[in-house]
C-alpha cells in the first residue's frame, strides 16, 4: 500500500505537472491550490509566493540527494570531494531539469536566472558541504558555504544548457572550485597575517 502523500508532496507534484503543461510564467498559486486539492490557506502556509514554491521543489531534490549520502572519503582532496558531491546533486536534479529550464527561459538572461536560483542553492550548499566533509561553521564555513551557493547557482545555468554528458558543466565546475579554493586560501592567509603577534620579552 502506497504511503499517503503529505500536503507538501501533493503541492510539489501538482506544481511540477502544471509547469510541464503550461510553463512557469503562467503558473498561478490559486489554480495550483485547486489542482492539488488543497485549500488556498494550506498553499499559502507552504509557499506564500512562487519563489517559495521553487524552494519546495528543490527541497524535494535535496531530500533525495541526502537519502543517498555516504561518509566523505578521507583519501580524496577537499576539492575532489566537493566536485563529486556537486555532480551527484546535479544528477538528483535531472528529473526536474525541464521545470528549472522553464524558470530560466522566463528570466531571459543568465544573471537574472542566477539571482533567482541563489535562494535555492543557498539552502542546498551547506548540506552539500557537509556531505563533502567541508567546514560549515566559523569564518571558514561561512565563506565556503556562501561561495558554494553562488557557484551552484551559476553552474545551474550552465547545466541547463549542457548535454547529457555534462561536459560543459564539469569543466565550469572544476574552474570555479579552483577559484573558490584560491579565494578562501587568500582570505585565510590575510586573516592570519592580521592577527596580532605575541610580544617578545
Amino acid at each position: 500500500m502506497a504511503a499517503k502523500q503529505s500536503e507538501e508532496e501533493k503541492l510539489v507534484a501538482a506544481a511540477i505537472a502544471a509547469i510541464r503543461k503550461s510553463g512557469w510564467p503562467d503558473l498561478s498559486l490559486a489554480s495550483l491550490a485547486r489542482k492539488s486539492k488543497l485549500s488556498a490557506e494550506a498553499v499559502y502556509r507552504l509557499c506564500p509566493d512562487k519563489t517559495a514554491l521553487l524552494k519546495l521543489i528543490v527541497k524535494s531534490v535535496d531530500i533525495d540527494y541526502l537519502a543517498a549520502a555516504k561518509d566523505p572519503d578521507a583519501d580524496m582532496s577537499a576539492r575532489d570531494r566537493a566536485f563529486d558531491e556537486i555532480l551527484r546533486w546535479f544528477d538528483c536534479l535531472k528529473p526536474v531539469h525541464d521545470v528549472l529550464q522553464s524558470v530560466h527561459e522566463e528570466r531571459r538572461g543568465e544573471l537574472a536566472s542566477i539571482v533567482d536560483f541563489l535562494p535555492l542553492t543557498s539552502r542546498s550548499a551547506p548540506w552539500i558541504a557537509e556531505c563533502a566533509g567541508l567546514p560549515t561553521t566559523g569564518w571558514k564555513g561561512a565563506l565556503l558555504t556562501r561561495g558554494l551557493a553562488g557557484l551552484l547557482a551559476e553552474t545551474l545555468v550552465v547545466w541547463l544548457k549542457d548535454g547529457e554528458e555534462m561536459e560543459k558543466t564539469m569543466a565550469h565546475l572544476d574552474r570555479r572550485l579552483r577559484t573558490l579554493e584560491e579565494w578562501q586560501n587568500t582570505i585565510g592567509q590575510a586573516l592570519r597575517n592580521a592577527r596580532p603577534r605575541p610580544e617578545q620579552d
